[in-house]
């Protein structure tokens, strides 16, 4: 628990973390004001939101932590707290932070924008506030697979990019097998093509928990295995 604690506050010192919320944040606030100056400011929350965030949301999901974590066990200080770890079990935990940092990563900015937008249009935005939970389940998800990758591959950047490549080439072929109610983009912004929450916006996310989720344990039986030989 004690680790747990301690790598939830680790979160808020890492630079990739804020990286990542100013991003969403220029992404966010961009499209909104691009909109503003158009002159198409009838559902800007919706169309804020839908413009260009949902293009690269798994990449900044991915970012806070998953190059930290590569990073680690190229220095001695990770490996150190590998060894020391190792026997209380810390990566079902550290699963947990990584998606809960890739969740506050998408869900921070797109609550400033939904609270402008209700500064601006009024309470018919409010309508849109069960739509906040997107976010959450969303960057939760590729946080996760983002973590768990980790445990499938030796290479830094794997995966802070293996989301977004993933996510596009599910863009591009889901609609040619026929699994558009599926169509990734609408898992965070369900208004690009008019439509509103369902309970599809669940499913992608909640596939990548439990692939990540299997990665995890699988790692965790090797890194203990290993210790017992």
């Amino acid at each position: 628990m004690r680790f747990f604690k301690t790598d939830m506050k680790r979160i808020f010192t890492e630079p990739a973390f804020f990286l990542s919320l100013l991003l969403g944040a220029l992404l966010l606030f961009g499209a909104m004001g691009y909109l503003i100056v158009s002159g198409e400011t009838e559902g800007l929350y919706a169309r804020s939101q839908a413009l260009a965030m949902p293009f690269v949301a798994p990449l900044l999901a991915a970012m806070p932590y998953s190059v930290m974590i590569m990073r680690e066990r190229e220095t001695r200080y990770g490996i150190m707290m590998t060894v020391k770890l190792r026997k209380s079990g810390y990566q079902l935990p550290r699963l947990v932070t990584c998606g809960l940092s890739g969740a506050a990563a998408l869900f921070i900015p797109q609550l400033a924008l939904f609270v402008t937008c209700i500064a601006l249009e009024g309470a018919s935005v409010s309508e849109k506030a069960g739509e906040l939970v997107l976010p959450l389940t969303f960057g939760f998800g590729y946080g996760t697979f983002s973590y768990g990758l980790t445990f499938a591959n030796r290479q830094r950047y794997v995966p802070l990019v293996m989301p977004q490549v993933l996510y596009m080439l599910c863009i591009y072929a889901f609609p040619h097998i026929h699994l558009d109610k599926f169509y990734p983009p609408l898992d965070i912004a369900p208004s690009i093509i008019g439509g509103e929450m369902s309970a599809e916006r669940f499913a992608i996310p909640g596939a990548l928990t439990a692939a990540a989720l299997i990665l995890t344990v699988s790692g965790a039986i090797k890194a203990k295995v290993g210790e017992e030989v």
